[in-house]
Formats: C-alpha cells, structure tokens, sequence
C-alpha cells in the first residue's frame, strides 16, 4: 500500500509579522522593564527644600598638582520671588518654558515641537525641558552628562515637584540656582556681575538680556569676548517671545532693543592664584562641557576635576616679569601701557602660562592673551608672505628688488613705505625678512597673489575675514586684528615641521568620582611640509643673530620675528610720530611665544614713543624663555632629510658666474629641488674712464674695465637704493669732453720735431727734467692734450736721494676739505659751504663727491677750491669728499672725509648743483 503524503502547510505572512511584533513587543517589554526599575532604583534621594549644595572643583597643572579651586557658592546671592522684576520672570519664561504656568512639570507639546524641529536641522536646535525640569536637574542630578536615562529621570522629578511646589515656588528656586556665567549663580548675582545693581532696579532691556543669557552662558555672555554681537540677537528674541505671549508690547521691546547697555566693571574682592590662567581655563572647559551636553554650571558646582596645561615655573616667572615695571616704557599719567603674552609647547598645542594684561582688576574680565585683537604688524608677515611663498618654490635665496614701488590695488594704488626709510635694492628673502624691509614683502605678496598668503594665513588659525584680501595683508593691516595666542599657534607650525596644534589650556575633566567626562585630543592638521618649515625656521633665525630681534638673543637656538604698526592715518594724529602696537613672537625648538604691548585704546595722547618690537617685547620674551628653559640641554631644531646648501650669487639668487664678486657670493639653504640651475646673469664688464669712472668719452686719456651690476628691471626712480653704487654709469666722463679745454706744460726741445710732448717738471726732492727754456704751457682741447711724455735722456727727472735713477710721478697732495653748514637762509633753508687747500704752485682740477643712502653722486669738476651744496634734505645725513686730479698726468689723491647732518628743521632749496 503506498504512503500517503505528508500536508504541507502553507506559509501565512500575516501570522508570521504578528508573530515577529509579539517577540519583539516581549523583548522591549523586558528590556524596558529594565531600563524603567534602572531609572527609578537611581532616582535621587530627596526632601523638599533639600536643594543639592554645590562641590568644589579642583584645577590641577601639568604634573597634576592643585593649583586652583572654583566654588559657585562664592557668588550666589538668594532672592525672594517679591524682588525679583516682574519683566525679568517673564523674560526668562518667554524664552525658557512659554507654557511655565498651564503644563505639570512636563510639556508634551514642547517637547513634540523640539523633536520636530531638530529632525527638520539634523541638529540639536530646541529642547523640551521646561523648568520645572531644569530645576530638577540642577538640584538633585549629579550625573551632568545629556543621557536618556538622565531626562527620563528629570520628568520623574519634575512631576514630583510640581506635586509639591506652586509655581511660584518652583520660579523663585529656578531663578535663585541658574547659572548664568562668570562664576554668577542666581538673577541676584548676576544682576551684580552684568550690570553691577540689585536685581530689583534691573530695566526690561536687562533683563532680556540675563534671560537670553541661561541657554549657553559661553555663547550668549557679553562678558566674555567675542560674543557681543550674539548676545544682542539673543536679547532681541527674548524680547521678540515676550511680545509674542503678550508679555509687552512691540513698542515697549523696541525701545528696550534701542537702550544702551552699561556693564559693570567693579574688581572682584579676591584674587586667585595665576588669575589670567584660571580665566582661560574657565572659559576653553566652559565650552567643552557645553559642546558635550554638560551644563557649564558644572564647573562651579559639580565637584570636577580639571586637568591644565599649566606649568607653575614659567606662569610664575610671566608673572614676575609684568610685576617689574622697568620692563615698559613709561606710561601716559592717568593710563598703563598694557601687554600680553603667551607661551606654549608647540609640539602638543599646550599652553604652558600666559597672562592677560599688567595688573588683574576683573575677574572674568578682558585677558588680552586670548582676546585683544590687535593689528599684528611685520609678524604676520612669515605666515603670509614667506611661508606661502617656500611652497610656491621661491627659496630663501629668492631676490627681491627693494626700489618705491606702486601696486595697482582697489579701491586706490598701494605704495609701501619701509619703515627706516631705506630702499636696499637687489636682496634676497632672507635679507628681506632680516630687516623687515615692507617693499619687499608687499613684492613678494603681489608675486604669489594675495589669496595664496590669505588662504595659508587661514591655515595657521588666523581669523582673516574676506575684506583683508588685499595687499596691506602683507603688512599686518587686517580688519579685526590677531591675539597673542592665535600668534603664537600660528608660529608654532614653524617650531613643530609644519603641523599646526589647536592651543588649549585643559586636558582632561573628570567628575567628581574621578570618570572621565571629557578628554581633549585636539585635532591636528599638517599645513606645510617639515622641509619648507624648516626653511622659514632657518631664516627667522637670521632676524634674532643679526636682524630686528637681536635684543631676544638667549644663548641658544632661537628664531623670532619682530612687528610693530604705525599711528592711524587720521587727521588727530597727523603731526606725531610714534607707534600703535609693538610685537615679538619668537620660539625655540622647546617652546613659542608670543608678547603684545600697546595702548588699550590709543588716541593723539596714548601711543607708544620710540618702541619697537625689537626692543621691549623682545627683552620681555628673553626674559621668560631663559627662565623657562633653564636646566634644559641645548639643542639645534632638528633637520629633517632634503635640505642641502649651496653658495649663490647675493643679487640674483642664481648660481656664481665668474663675473660675481666674491663679497656677493653667500651660502644659502635649499630644498633638493629648490636648488638654482641657472647662472647669475646679474653682472656685466665694462670700460669706464679711469680718472672719473664714468662712460668713456671719445677724449678720455686712459681707460680701465670694472664689473657692474645690470638690474633685471631697470628702475629710473626718484630715490636710488642702497645698491646702485654697483650699476654701470650711466653718465659719459664729465672732464674729458670737447668743449673744456686743458692746460699742459709740454716740452718743445727741437729733436722732438714739432711733436707736442708733456714736459717732465721735477716735483720736491727731484731734480733734472726738462731744461725751462723748453717748457712751454699751451691749451689743447681734452680729445687733443698730448699722452706721450718726452723721452730724452737728459731731460727725465732725478730723484736726489736715489743717485741718478729717474723718478716716479707723484701724486697731487691730498686737500685738506673743510665743510660749514649755513642755516636760516631765509625760509629756514640751508646749504653746505665746502673749502680745501690747493696744491701748490700746480693747477689741479677738483672732482667734488656726496655721498647719501642713494649712493654717490659726482656734485662738480673745477678749478677752484670752494663748493656750496644747496640740494641738501633737512633730517638727511651727507657724506663729502674731494679728489685732487693732476690735469698732466690724470694722477690723483682723495681728502680726507667729512660727514655733515643736516637738521631736521631745515629746509633746502633742493635745486641741483
């Protein structure tokens, strides 16, 4: 019998998802269950009125050593609900819980609106917590992190206080706990922090503004630097939600918007321990706790563990300095100059000590460290001149033409000044930077296009805005200015091959059972190559062995750059000569930092006088960086593989051709592929007349052949630079020309047959020569006069001494030059008067010289023994000098050299000779 086969039963999907949903129901359901008693079993221990008392929080430094505590208590200051302004709690209920008075502790609808809107952002836009919930938290949860659990467990209590509290209740214990920033703990307290009144006498215009304030104290607290424009939008939503639920009126928050702030500026009574520090500190792990959900309250109340960057040695010698007032130029009577400065560890972007001004008056108030921006002068000119352009490939032997130069620039043509007035000519990078020459660096911005400096300035974390695209970026004109510690992380790049470190001051926070809440790993990012940052190290260390940084010489590898910015171009402080901000950021292989001075605020009566960034902030720097790296071994900045040397030509750049100089040829550093190829082609060979040294004339007697510099560009200027002493002249020989003529003495013995001949004439301690009877003077034209000398045997000259042996030429005795300067001629002119003696009873001819920063000029060719100079330049310093010029021989003798300075209050009939 065959067996019958088995049904099968055919799969219903229906039964299988209802199946599915009831496991998965049962799973949530236990899972649930769990997570519920885990809730409830955690729920805080609590009474009515038994508000949590607020634990300590310990600052520690590098080696974990306490330092510093802060306690919120300090600066709590209770309030009954009758004083606090009616505007003031509605205010903070417009903004913070609208619907305070109609929910139960929780509002469903709030919280359905948040989550909504956080979907539609990706982002945490809203929250839903009311403040009933707020207050929960605040009192009675220890755990400060944003968790579910944590909400969940604020629900709970929020409902439990509701049950016990009225409402008013509940407002007057909100408004008496919530933070509200700077160490301020309740409306009463920070009534007196932000506005220095009771709360009482707070205006509508205030009290919005302390509403807006308790979302995020680090984003929305005007105290704090930066956040002042923020502060103002927030306000005026307060304001907006207040006339929104019918709080005010719309005219009633328009003239609060218009109402002027006042903020308080009262010292505190007491002064922590390293106080510039400690504000940083509470400022970076203020916003860390925010950015990771934790109520920045935490920090005063929550018994945390804040681990710093802090190192007591340098921190304490930082302070030393800034109390020694012989480290700052005298001040104006009713104001300090102030300062700044930072040091930092570049390799991780710690800040080691800083402080923020020279006495501390407010705590929590400005720290110039880390939030004066200031116009940063010839420092910025590394990060956005010179290091973008060792990434384009210009090395530092790249030269640059140091010559007044016009840049076509919107919205007006850009002509930089250097800062000395000189104008150098051919000269490398390195020269460049060494003397900070301003030309140079605008050149070379122009060179690799201004977005390239900008773009790498971005990079190093300097906060440049779009409108500072322009050529002024070279020379520190930026809109909003650089604080001491962006400077200083931005030159750390440079000490640390090329990688930039965010710089902080806090490492790690933990609660107060020691878990850790936050570890800060700031992120790092590579900016320019290790060989090219060792370039810029290698040059910036020029400017402290013999450039503008000389004065922050410490006896060990160091490299630094000096800046200093000018007076307004204002019509106040037309007339007055002086500076606005002086800087030196400098660095060691170990450490970076950077120093500010100036004016808070500089007017026509408060601006620096004859400081640099060279003087004063650099001693300040040497000071700091000796103390701070005692003990420590020296050591060069490493180098990494690729860098080679190799000896250039000074004024090209290139390779020596065998015409360079050898005082031109200099060593210079490279990377393998930066090394020039091509040969100088700077230098030219030439014949110039040998008594002038000017382009031959056709009626020169004698020629001699000189190397000369030929300028890739030529430049035909007003102002000659330094270097054009080395050019080829440019004018023919001004003695030796067709329409002078010259005297001579020849010899008209008859064996010379008519032949006109210089006569030999015996000079002192000679003999013999020509007999008179033969010597005759005539006038040829120059082309004409007679080079050959007569050659008879009995008519050459006898030395007395030297028994019969004939004698050499000599020269014409060098004059003896005298100079007066004449002022007050009238309109405050004046003028040189140059005199010298004369040869004898030899006619010389006098070639008279000046010579400035623009080289030497030949002023005249004559006959006499007198010269007046009326081209002089009040202010200006004159070199002169007189070459006696034998017209027989073309032999000559210079004086003696005089130097004359012009006085300032002069002024000269500047009309040429």
């Amino acid at each position: 019998m065959a067996r019958e086969k088995k049904k099968v039963r055919r799969l219903n999907i229906v039964r299988l998802l209802f199946l599915l949903l009831g496991v998965l129901f049962l799973l949530l359901l236990g899972a649930g269950t769990g997570f519920a008693i885990g809730i409830f079993k955690s729920l805080p221990q609590w009474e009515p009125g038994n508000i949590k008392m607020d634990l300590t929080t310990t600052l520690y430094d590098k080696d974990n050593r306490p330092f510093a505590t802060l306690h919120g208590g300090e600066n709590r200051l209770p309030a009954s609900l009758e004083e606090i302004p009616d505007h003031l709690k509605k205010a903070v209920i417009a903004i913070e819980d609208a619907r305070f008075y109609q929910h139960h502790g929780i509002d469903i609808r709030a919280i359905l609106r948040a989550a909504i809107t956080n979907l539609l952002h990706h982002q945490i836009k809203e929250g839903g917590s009311t403040i009933t919930q707020q207050l929960a938290k605040n009192a009675f949860i220890e755990n400060p992190q944003r968790t579910l659990k944590r909400k969940l467990q604020e629900a709970i209590l929020a409902l439990q206080l509701e049950h016990l509290y009225t409402k008013d209740e509940i407002l007057e214990q909100y408004l008496n706990i919530v933070y509200f920033g700077p160490g301020a703990y309740g409306v009463k307290a920070a009534a007196e922090v932000y506005f220095g009144k009771d709360v009482k006498d707070l205006t509508l215009a205030e009290s919005a503004l302390l509403a807006g304030v308790i979302q995020s104290p680090a984003r929305y607290s005007p105290l704090i630097k930066g956040n002042e424009e923020a502060a103002k939008e927030r306000q005026a939503l307060v304001l907006a939600n207040m006339v929104k639920y019918g709080f005010i009126t719309q005219e009633q928050a328009d003239q609060a918007l218009k109402q002027k702030l006042v903020f308080n500026s009262k010292p505190p009574q007491t002064t922590p321990k390293h106080p510039y520090f400690v504000d940083a500190v509470i400022e970076e792990a203020s916003r860390l706790l925010e950015e990771n959900g934790i109520d920045a309250g935490e920090l005063f109340r929550g018994g945390l563990h804040v681990y710093t960057t802090l190192d007591p040695k340098i921190q304490s010698k930082i302070e030393e300095v800034y109390s020694n007032p012989a480290n700052f130029p005298k001040s104006a009577p009713d104001r300090l100059i102030e300062s700044a400065m930072v040091v930092l560890d570049p390799h991780t972007g710690e800040i080691r000590g800083l402080i923020g001004g020279r006495q501390y008056t407010a705590r929590r108030g400005l720290n110039r460290a880390t939030q004066a921006e200031r116009q940063p002068g010839s420092t910025i000119k590394p990060l956005v001149v010179y290091a973008p352009a060792l990434e384009k490939g210009f090395p530092p032997a790249t030269v640059i033409d140091d010559v007044p130069t016009t840049f076509p620039s919107s919205p007006k043509p850009f002509t930089p000044v250097n800062y000395d007035g000189r104008y150098r000519g051919l000269i490398s990078m390195r020269e460049a930077l060494r003397w900070s020459v301003n030309v140079a660096a605008v050149k070379m911005l122009y060179t690799i296009g201004v977005d390239t400096g900008f773009e790498f300035g971005r990079r190093l974390g300097l906060p440049l805005k779009d409108s500072d695209r322009n050529l002024a970026l070279a020379l520190g004109g930026i809109t909003s200015g650089v604080t001491p510690l962006q400077m200083a992380a931005a030159y750390a790049v440079f000490a640390n091959g090329g990688v930039y470190i965010p710089p902080h001051t806090v490492t790690r926070i933990t609660d107060r059972f020691g878990r850790d809440l936050i570890v800060n790993t700031p992120k790092q990012k590579v900016v320019m190559s290790e060989q090219l940052a060792y370039l810029m190290t290698d040059m910036l260390q020029t400017v402290i062995k013999s450039g503008t940084g000389q004065r922050a010489q410490i006896g060990r590898p160091a490299a630094g750059k000096t800046g200093t910015t000018s007076l307004p171009d204002l019509p106040a402080f037309k007339g007055l000569s002086g500076e606005k901000d002086a800087w030196f950021v400098g660095y060691t292989p170990e450490l970076v930092a950077a120093v500010w001075m100036g004016y808070d605020e500089t007017d026509p009566k408060h601006y620096l006088q004859g400081v640099a960034g060279g003087s004063y902030p650099a001693l300040i720097w040497k000071q700091v960086m000796q103390e701070a790296l005692k003990g420590v071994p020296v050591k060069d900045f490493p180098r990494p593989p690729g860098i080679v040397y190799a000896d250039v030509d000074a004024k090209s750049g290139l390779l020596p051709s065998d015409l360079t100089p050898k005082e031109f040829i200099v060593k210079e550093i490279f990377t393998a592929d930066m090394v020039p190829k091509k040969v100088s082609d700077v230098w030219v060979k030439l014949e110039v007349c040998a008594t002038t040294g000017q382009l031959p004339s056709p009626y020169c007697p004698q020629l001699t052949t000189g190397v000369f510099l030929k300028r890739p560009v030529p430049y035909n200027g007003p102002i000659q630079p330094e270097d054009a002493y080395l050019e080829a002249p440019k004018e023919v020989c001004t003695l030796h020309t067709s329409g002078q003529a010259v005297k001579v003495k020849i010899c008209t013995d008859p064996r010379h047959k008519g032949k006109p001949v210089l006569a030999n004439i015996p000079g002192p301690g000679q003999q013999g020569g020509c007999p008179p009877q033969y010597v005759q003077e005539r006038e040829f034209p120059p082309g004409a006069v007679p080079t050959e000398r007569c050659s008879l045997p009995d008519h050459q000259v006898i030395n007395q001494q030297s028994s019969g042996q004939p004698g050499s030429l000599k020269p014409p005795p060098p004059p003896e030059l005298q100079v007066q300067v004449d002022v007050g001629l009238g309109q405050g002119r004046a003028q040189v008067r140059l005199s010298w003696s004369s040869g004898g009873e030899i006619e010389y001819l006098y070639s008279v010289e000046r010579r400035d920063e623009n080289g030497r000029k030949n002023l005249s060719i004559t006959r006499e023994t007198s010269y007046v100079d009326s081209s002089v330049k009040p202010g200006k310093t004159y070199i002169y000098r007189v070459i006696a010029i034998d017209p027989l021989t073309q032999v000559s003798s210079s004086s003696n050299e005089v130097t004359v300075n012009i006085p300032p209050s002069a002024k000269s009939e500047n009309k040429p000779p």
